[in-house]
């Protein structure tokens, strides 16, 4: 069946100027693009009227820690179709649920679970292609493909979170991981260089293991190994790694963390990265519209106190001598390590996530208000306990960011737009879930005017799949996929909030996933059309 889209205004995510005009579609492709009035509609097609509203490719949404939620969430999509994301990249962060090993399949699983939410009990994922067939036998509502991130590959290969680098025999099986997943379809490499195991790598070490995968053209993303005081060298190290390995480089969720960092390191670090630009290296990064970003409580505890198992770490936690220690080690600088108690604050270090009952009441305070309130010695007994009750469980927001640098960063004409939202059990999650790609519109396009209509969609659309070569789609041309968004400007608006997150996107009217409609009248409906994508086999 074709379906004609009538005199809307196009953006068409390229970046150039809007303009009036028609779309003709024939089932999920687009056949057309034209004039207004250049398809005259015949009686059997389906004719959508977009006068006065906006017409734009799917949004995509390359990070989102969406990795297991698709199997554990029947609704898994309608809160990003409110937003119009129509496709979504997981494995971000280093932080896949693949590949596992028999040894290690627990030990990931409970580390991910702040970020991706727990793994079906029967989920068993071994490598790339094991996610992948799991992924093609899910009724999708949206399009979904992932990468693979280097921090699972490490702890599947050497048998657990350890701190020592890999033998030879271990390189070898973490490569032979990595370029499996990328021979079978998965979009890019994503490093998590903060995150046990992978802090422990050096730069060399990275290098070693990425070499093998330059050849496939494919691009790595990294969360850098510290965005506070070590933001600039960090930034340097993965344009070394990505360079000396052969690869294209984007840095995710790129800011700047901790006060006296604020309208300062940003400055710095981009011109390290438009310096690399210069010389003829492909450099990107990516964003969130917000000051906030959200992690795992674990993340707070130094590297010189972390143990090779989370079991070990904690049941030093549990010992008054472990406690006295992380204190001591709390107050002091680590080198190449963002201590955020020190860069922030207590006060601005807020619980999101918990499993257990008796603790959801934590879930939107700060620690220092929880602190007081249940009379602990310290903010630092507090966090040790409940890392120890929960099992190291616990998701946190640190407001660690300057609006001024996010907005710099926004303009950027290489920054690309994320949500970076995480699947965590709670109530209280970070509002980039919910509101993102609607909070761009409504905030940088229609009420500052930061971006215009047309940078937006193109940070939202082709933009991001040039970046990961995501075939077809981010473009309104004909032969390309018809994912395609149709709203008023003045009406898309976010309504989630740090103090009131659980608010779905409104102002959205239709979005149509592989041209059906998958939310009608800013409704989802019961269309399932999306498509687990892979990435094409491109060699250089």
């Amino acid at each position: 069946m074709k379906t004609l889209i009538q005199n809307g205004t196009i953006y068409d995510g390229s970046g150039a100027p809007a303009k009036t005009g028609d779309l003709l579609l024939e089932g999920d492709t687009i056949l057309e693009v034209g004039a207004p009035g250049q398809f005259p509609p015949h009686s059997d097609w389906q004719v959508i009227n977009a006068k006065g509203k906006a017409v734009t490719p799917g949004f995509i949404d390359p990070h989102r820690h969406c990795d297991l939620a698709v199997f554990r969430d029947a609704d898994f999509g309608c809160l990003e179709l409110a937003q119009g994301i129509t496709t979504v990249l997981g494995g971000n962060c280093g932080l896949t649920p693949f590949p596992t090993t028999a040894q290690t399949r627990r030990q990931t699983c409970d580390f991910i679970e702040p970020c991706l939410g727990p793994a079906p009990a029967s989920l068993r994922l071994n490598d790339y292609p094991d996610y992948q067939a799991q992924l093609e036998g899910v009724a999708l509502r949206l399009n979904m493909g992932a990468m693979i991130g280097t921090g699972t590959v490490k702890t599947a290969a050497i048998g657990g979170f350890g701190k020592q680098p890999f033998t030879p025999e271990q390189m070898a099986r973490a490569q032979g991981y990595l370029t499996q997943a990328l021979e079978n379809g998965a979009f890019g490499i994503s490093c998590g260089v903060m995150y046990t195991p992978e802090c422990y790598s050096s730069t060399e070490e990275f290098v070693r293991l990425l070499t093998p995968c330059a050849k496939y053209n494919r691009i790595l993303t990294c969360h850098i190994r510290g965005e506070g005081d070590s933001l600039v060298s960090s930034v340097q190290e993965v344009i070394d790694i990505a360079q000396q390995a052969g690869l294209r480089v984007n840095i995710s969720h790129f800011k700047a963390v901790g006060c006296r960092n604020w309208g300062r390191t940003i400055h710095q670090a981009i011109e390290r990265i438009e310096n690399a630009r210069a010389h003829g290296q492909e450099v990107t990064v990516d964003f969130y519209p917000y000051t906030g970003g959200s992690t795992t409580l674990l993340t707070l505890i130094p590297p010189t106190f972390v143990e090779t198992e989370t079991a070990a770490t904690l049941a030093k936690l549990a010992t008054p001598a472990g406690v006295d220690t992380l204190r001591q080690e709390l107050q002091k600088a680590h080198p190449g390590w963002d201590n955020m108690v020190r860069d922030i604050g207590w006060e601005r270090i807020v619980i999101s996530s918990v499993a257990l009952p008796e603790h959801l009441p934590y879930q939107g305070k700060n620690i220092k208000e929880i602190c007081e309130k249940e009379h602990y010695a310290d903010e630092t007994a507090f966090i040790a306990d409940l890392l120890v009750k929960e099992k190291g469980k616990v998701g946190i927001i640190v407001m660690s960011m300057d609006p001024a640098d996010v907005d710099t960063v926004a303009r950027l004409p290489y920054s690309a737009i994320i949500s970076d939202s995480l699947y965590g059990i709670t109530s209280c999650p970070h509002p980039r879930l919910y509101g993102s790609f609607a909070k761009i519109i409504r905030d940088y396009v229609r009420e500052r005017g930061l971006l215009s209509m047309e940078q937006a969609v193109h940070k939202m659309t082709g933009m991001t799949a040039q970046r990961f070569s995501i075939r077809n789609r981010g473009l309104l041309r004909p032969g390309y996929k018809a994912d395609i968004n149709i709203f008023d400007p003045l009406q898309l608006s976010d309504r989630a909030t740090f103090s009131n997150p659980c608010q779905t996107a409104v102002g959205m009217d239709m979005v149509l996933v592989n041209g059906a409609a998958a939310l009608q009248n800013g409704k989802p409906t019961n269309c399932r059309k999306g498509a687990a994508l892979r990435g094409s086999l491109a060699e250089k």
